[in-house]
């Protein structure tokens, strides 16, 4: 990466990334990693150290084992020990169960992470790629577009020199504040969680008596949550009391006072405390032209569920190989389209389950929280939510989380289809694959992964003959014979033509 002063001239891209947190960070590698030429604004002058995200899944696993990055953090991760509800009385009342070592998605279902360590990850891959640009201490102060591409006027916050910025599309994700949203005039839907939370994260002494696992007290007006972050990091979390001093309230002397039940000063050091408001929200425009939002920009989530950070994950995958294909490939702009449309309707889903959730950590029952859970596929129970309209085949299975088989040698799916579509099918399928069959797969650049033995259990246990992933993991379909298989081949080859006559 290129760490540059303020240019006098404007800097040119094929993608300008404004916002360097854990989203904007994934998007500028995924987009890198495909040898697009990236700049990457950030207002602030490094990582940000506040307590904020402390969970994340095997789905973002498998965004990092995309990168190659999986591995490196993996050292920074714990996995998920389980979590406890307790009622006002302090009896257990509800749980979760502690990650597998191996879920389906090729990963444990579950970590706890400290998420400044996370972008530290992707900061230092980003600066190792020689296609990305870096700007921090730099704000983007107006933006105009046309039929080419995005001029974004910015500015260093140190200099106050000003600088233009040239790219074919920019993509916001500058938090929940985000500048780009309120460029683009998209404003936010409110789903009615309005809730000011105090955080305070320690480094705990051996000394400390306190639980292995993540667990939620319950109380009338102050619910609390302890989570068991890495390493010697906890985290209490208090929604605060209403007309509370908020101000006061991350005084550390309040803060010691608030978790006195639990530790005290010769037993942590407290590192950092921070009021946060809670809200449910989800952008009513995700797309104005060649303007994308992502992440926070786009949604924000309240933490019950720890699927704030995930949700924007899942927004990089799914934007950043549709960028590719439109700017590397020739794929038409409308490819864009459905981006809004799929993760829109996802994300709301786990918002309101969230917000759910939240309102029952006053009284908490079994039932109440075994049900949310299960709503969004929590540790193998329930099924995960569909992606929104887009570009799935509904009637086959598609717009759900594909998982993620190991070969008989091993090897994770995902490493065989790299960031594109996959078609995974039987040898004997692949081998009556017509020839349009063949063009339809070159023309949306489909890798085929004809099964080995366990890849064939796979598909058995889909009852399928061929399973269509797209590059974000997610199904395109599943299909029982050859014939469906081809009709879904021909219909994603129609999304990649300029002119629809040249698949029929």
């Amino acid at each position: 990466m290129t760490h540059q002063a303020v240019p006098v001239e404007p800097l040119t891209c094929d993608v300008a990334v404004v916002g360097l947190g854990p989203v904007g960070g994934l998007v500028a590698n995924l987009l890198a990693a495909t040898g697009l030429k990236v700049v990457a604004v950030d207002s602030e002058p490094d990582i940000m150290q506040l307590p904020r995200g402390v969970g994340i899944d095997g789905e973002i696993m498998r965004a990092m084992q995309t990168l190659g990055l999986a591995e490196e953090l993996e050292p920074f991760l714990k996995v998920f020990r389980g979590a406890q509800y307790l009622d006002a009385e302090g009896q257990v009342v509800a749980t979760r169960p502690p990650a597998n070592t191996a879920g389906t998605q090729g990963w444990p279902d579950r970590y706890n992470v400290h998420q400044p360590e996370l972008e530290a990850v992707l900061r230092k891959s980003l600066r190792d790629r020689h296609v990305v640009t870096e700007l921090t201490n730099t704000t983007v102060e107006a933006l105009s577009q046309d039929d080419q591409g995005v001029t974004l006027t910015a500015r260093n916050t140190l200099s106050e020199e000003a600088l233009q910025i040239r790219a074919k599309y920019t993509v916001g994700s500058d938090g929940g504040k985000s500048t780009i949203r309120r460029l683009i005039d998209s404003n936010y839907t409110d789903y009615g969680l309005n809730q000011p939370w105090i955080v305070a994260d320690f480094a705990v002494t051996d000394k400390a008596d306190i639980p292995d696992i993540n667990t939620h007290y319950a109380h009338p007006q102050s619910p609390a949550i302890y989570i068991h972050v890495v390493r010697n990091i906890r985290r209490f979390e208090f929604r605060a009391l209403p007309d509370e001093d908020l101000s006061r309230a991350i005084d550390p002397q309040n803060i010691w006072q608030r978790v006195s039940r639990w530790i005290t000063e010769d037993q942590a050091t407290l590192l950092r405390a921070a009021v946060y408001t809670h809200r449910s929200l989800v952008a009513d425009r995700w797309r104005k032209g060649r303007v994308l939002l992502a992440g926070d920009a786009a949604h924000q989530t309240p933490p019950f569920l720890g699927q704030g950070l995930c949700t924007g994950v899942r927004d990089a995958t799914n934007l950043v190989w549709r960028l590719r294909d439109v700017i590397l490939r020739d794929a038409p702009d409308s490819l864009l389209d459905s981006y809004g449309t799929e993760r829109s309707a996802h994300a709301e889903h786990f918002i309101k389950t969230a917000t759910e959730l939240g309102t029952k950590l006053t009284k908490p029952t079994k039932d109440s929280i075994d049900l949310l859970n299960s709503r969004v596929g929590r540790e193998g129970r329930g099924t995960p939510p569909r992606l929104g309209p887009g570009i799935f085949d509904p009637q086959h299975g598609g717009g759900v989380l594909s998982s993620q088989p190991r070969t008989v040698d091993g090897v994770l799916m995902d490493e065989l289809l790299g960031y594109e579509f996959g078609l995974v099918m039987g040898q004997q399928g692949a081998s009556q694959l017509l020839e349009t069959d063949k063009q339809h797969l070159e023309s949306a650049n489909v890798q085929l992964v004809p099964a080995d033995v366990s890849l064939d259990d796979w598909l058995a246990e889909n009852n399928a003959t061929a399973i269509l992933i797209r590059p974000d993991r997610y199904i395109y379909g599943i299909y029982e014979d050859l014939a469906q298989c081809t009709r879904a081949l021909q219909e994603l080859a129609g999304n990649y033509a300029r002119d629809v006559s040249v698949v029929k």
